[in-house]
């Protein structure tokens, strides 16, 4: 079996477990990353926590985009290297959550070792194409750069998704992925003017259609 179909299996048997054989809210305070407790001696949260999703419809968006993310990846690197990658990401999305900016609560989730293999792709495999971040196909490459700028524009909002343990799974991915690769140089350059271009893309696009309009 595929490591992917396989981790897709673990987290939602467990998510299904949590929700008809326990005390969801309980089960996540004792599992969930918590970094007061976690500072306190409870390193088994690092990777419990990874495990846990707070729904169906966080479970169903992660198991969809590891579904879609995760098998050209373990198809190229096979399972070790993905494994590796998956549990790094994950652990370093928790690990920021140590930042005294973020660690007002409980995080739980696969969103982090998703996002470490989306930065991974998008240095090993830039040119392959994948159904993400929406349904339509996007080279890695330009996925990655997607992924990175709505992260990054939404990293200090208030809300129940951790973008800061998605760019640190990201980052953490992103070096793995440099790291299994070659002319790293020139794929770091490429992908900072890919991200200028679709950062600026908006701004030049509203300003040619307010001259199309006056004119």
């Amino acid at each position: 079996m595929k490591v992917t179909i396989a981790l897709i299996l673990i987290n939602t048997l467990v998510f299904f477990y949590m929700v008809f054989f326990t005390q969801p809210d309980e089960f996540v305070k004792k599992y969930g990353f918590d970094a007061k407790k976690f500072l306190d001696g409870e390193y088994y949260r690092m990777i419990t926590a990874i495990f846990l999703h707070a729904s169906i419809a966080h479970l169903a968006s992660n198991i969809v985009a590891l579904f879609f993310i995760g098998l050209p990846i373990e198809n190229k690197f096979g399972k070790v290297k993905f494994l590796f990658t998956y549990f790094l990401s994950g652990i370093a999305g928790n690990a920021s959550m140590l930042l005294p900016w973020f660690n007002s609560r409980i995080g739980i989730g696969a969103s982090a070792c998703i996002s470490g293999l989306v930065g991974m792709g998008t240095f090993a495999l830039p040119l392959k194409f994948v159904l993400f971040p929406s349904f339509i196909p996007f080279p890695f490459v330009v996925a990655g750069a997607i992924y990175l700028l709505v992260n990054l524009a939404n990293l200090f909002e208030v809300s129940k998704i951790a973008y800061h343990a998605h760019l640190a799974g990201l980052l953490t991915g992103s070096i793995v992925g440099l790291a299994f690769t070659s002319n790293r140089k020139k794929k770091v350059i490429g992908f900072m003017i890919l991200l200028l271009f679709l950062s600026t893309f908006p701004l030049f696009a509203g300003y040619f259609l307010e001259f199309l309009i006056k004119e």
